[in-house]
Formats: C-alpha cells, structure tokens, sequence
C-alpha cells in the first residue's frame, strides 16, 4: 500500500498519527488507567517505529534494484564503471535533474539527494542499508563534481 510512499511523506504522517493516538482519549486501554492506559500508547509508536523502519528498508532496497535492472534508466545503480557494467554513469539521472538545470538547481538536488542518502542518516539501520546508503552517496558526491566542474 506505501511502497512507492517518499520515506519523509510516510515519517511526517506517522509522527502526526502517533501524537493523535497519545493526546487523543479514545485508546485501546483508557488513559485514566495510569500507567497501564499509557503502555497502549507506548506499543502504538513501537508499531509505528517498526512500520517506518520496515517501509524505509524496503523502499531503499526497491529502489536500487528498479535502478540496477532498470537498462532504459542510463545508469547502473550509479555505480558507474566501478562494477564492469557497460552502461555510463548519467550524473543528471544520478541528481534528479534535467540536462538544462542550473548551477543553482544542480546544487539544491545535490543538498536534497545527500540529506536523504548520507550514511549518518542510516546509521541506525541494518549493515546492508548502510553500505547501500554509502556508495548512494559516493555517486552523488561523483555526480555533483561531474556537473560542477
């Protein structure tokens, strides 16, 4: 249902939902119970942390096999020729921005694309992610001296 959901869209709606469920008085257990009325509140962001959590491996791991086996994309998973693959590596393609975009634009995509694939944002994350997370960044580094210079 949310695979295709931007991982900050589907964070922002989560944390919204959290805060409704623990200032909203309709719970599983009621709030007036004490403590035991705010362990429901407490396993509803547990669930929704796990969710979150979940989504974001699962749309991080989509997302770079569609671009791996993706032969129309122009990039191998913005490896470049680091993995022997024949395809060349497509800095626009790597940046999300069109072959006419500005040095301003180019730069705004740069700061967005590493905001979202910098290793320190995915430390918390399985080894796999992070590695992942690593070369996703390299290639953006690669992509923005590419456009840059």
């Amino acid at each position: 249902m949310f695979e295709r959901t931007d991982p900050n869209t589907l964070r922002n709606w989560l944390i919204v939902a959290a805060v409704a469920y623990f200032l909203l008085p309709h719970d599983l257990l009621p709030d007036f119970l004490g403590l035991p009325g705010r362990i429901d509140d407490a396993l509803i962001m547990a669930w929704l942390a796990w969710f979150y959590r979940s989504h974001l491996r699962q749309y991080v791991a989509t997302g770079f096999e569609q671009e791996a086996s993706d032969p129309a994309s122009g990039a191998d998973s913005g490896r470049g020729s680091s993995t022997g693959s024949p395809r060349a590596f497509d800095a626009y393609h790597v940046l999300g921005v069109s072959r006419s975009a500005s040095k301003d634009e180019i730069q705004v995509a740069y700061r967005s694309r590493m905001r979202e694939y910098h290793p320190d944002k995915v430390a918390h994350l399985g080894e796999e992610l992070r590695q992942l997370a690593h070369a996703k960044s390299q290639d953006i580094q690669r992509a923005y001296r590419q456009l840059n210079g």
